[in-house]
C-alpha cells in the first residue's frame, strides 16, 4: 500500500500525532491506536454511531484492504486537530475523509475524542 503523508507536520508533535492517528484509524493499526488514544476514548463516525476504544480496536480489524492512502491536510491548535485526505480500496473504491481530534491535554499527547467524516466518491 502507498501511503502519501501531508508533509505539514514538520515541527509540529501534534500535527504528526493527528496524521498518525489518521492513518491508524483507515488502516485498521491497532497497536497505534491503543497508543495515540486515551483509554476512554470515543470515536464517532459521523452519521453513523459513537464507539469506545474497546470497540474500535475489535472492529479495526474489518477495514478493507487498502492500495492508496493521501493526506492533504494535518493541522492543529490548542486541544483540537484536523486531518483530511482520501484513500483508494482494492477494489478501486475511492473514499474521502475529514477527522476531527479533541486532545487529552494542551500538550497533545494523547486524543480523547474523534469525530470522523467519511465519504464514498463516485
Amino acid at each position: 500500500m502507498e501511503i502519501q503523508l501531508s508533509g505539514m507536520c514538520g515541527n509540529s508533535p501534534k500535527n504528526k500525532l493527528a496524521e498518525d492517528l489518521a492513518v491508524a484509524l483507515i488502516t485498521g493499526d491497532t497497536k497505534t491506536l491503543g497508543h495515540l488514544l486515551t483509554a476512554d476514548a470515543v470515536v464517532e463516525l459521523i452519521g453513523s454511531e459513537r464507539y469506545p476504544l474497546s470497540a474500535v480496536l475489535q472492529g479495526s480489524a474489518s477495514v478493507p484492504e487498502l492500495t492508496a492512502l493521501k493526506i492533504e491536510h494535518a493541522i492543529s491548535h490548542g486541544k483540537i486537530a484536523a486531518v483530511s485526505g482520501n484513500w483508494v480500496t482494492r477494489g478501486g473504491i475511492h473514499y474521502a475523509f475529514s477527522d476531527h481530534y479533541s486532545f487529552a491535554t494542551t500538550k497533545g499527547t494523547e486524543v480523547a475524542a474523534a469525530s470522523s467524516y467519511r465519504i464514498r466518491l463516485p
